[in-house]
């Protein structure tokens, strides 16, 4: 089973159905779809594809060494449930993924960019939630983790312009704050959790 995608080398599906036999000729079947949004060397995602091995699993990385690195941890564990496509995860979501496709968007500790200059450059915009949205089967989810107060707040209200998602965790967490019992640790959740960092668990429910 091919593991690794280079979004610059592949020709993504022309249509939903295209789609769907592109990933079943992949996987090998047609079990739900977890995608992560960048997924760096891929820790998380192993751990979570080893811990679901009745879902298919899809990582994004940009970074080619991070990539690579992942690839090295699928192919060292003989996985036919997780393949990475190096690239853009936008361009990804957005040529590769047709309407009511996926079940969960996973979103780790996205960079903050805390300077207000800097905000343009932030990944959670409505304008890619809107994106998630059409991708998500009905009841799917976008599940994000952050370490930053600020950023979360800001992705909040970036959720509420979308006027398309329910808010499923806040009845559950005090202010957002915890980390899935169901995820499997993180390298960023280890080490801020040394730090003494508080960390925040926001999802959002596809009606």
């Amino acid at each position: 089973m091919k593991t690794f995608f280079n979004l610059s080398d592949e020709i993504p599906p022309e249509s939903r159905e295209e789609q769907t036999h592109y990933f079943q000729d992949i996987f090998g079947n047609s079990h739900p779809l977890i995608v992560e949004i960048g997924s760096g060397n891929g820790h998380f995602l192993v751990e979570n594809a080893l811990q679901n091995p009745d879902h298919n699993f899809i990582g994004t990385e940009i970074l080619g060494g991070r990539a690579r690195k992942f690839n090295h941890k699928v192919e060292k564990r003989g996985m036919n449930n997780i393949i990475i496509f190096k690239g853009d995860a936008r361009q990804f979501v957005w040529e590769y993924l047709y309407e009511e496709t996926v079940s969960e968007f996973i979103i780790m500790f996205p960079d903050p960019w805390p300077k207000k200059r800097h905000h343009k450059h932030r990944l959670l915009r409505h304008t890619l939630l809107q994106m998630l949205h059409l991708r998500l089967i009905t009841k799917g989810r976008v599940s994000i983790t952050i370490d930053h107060t600020r950023y979360r707040d800001w992705i909040i209200e970036e959720f509420r312009k979308t006027e398309r998602f329910h808010n499923v965790s806040s009845a559950n967490l005090v202010n957002y704050t915890g980390y899935p019992d169901h995820f499997p640790k993180s390298l960023f959740e280890v080490r801020f959790r040394r730090e003494n960092r508080s960390l925040f668990f926001i999802q959002y429910e596809k009606g």
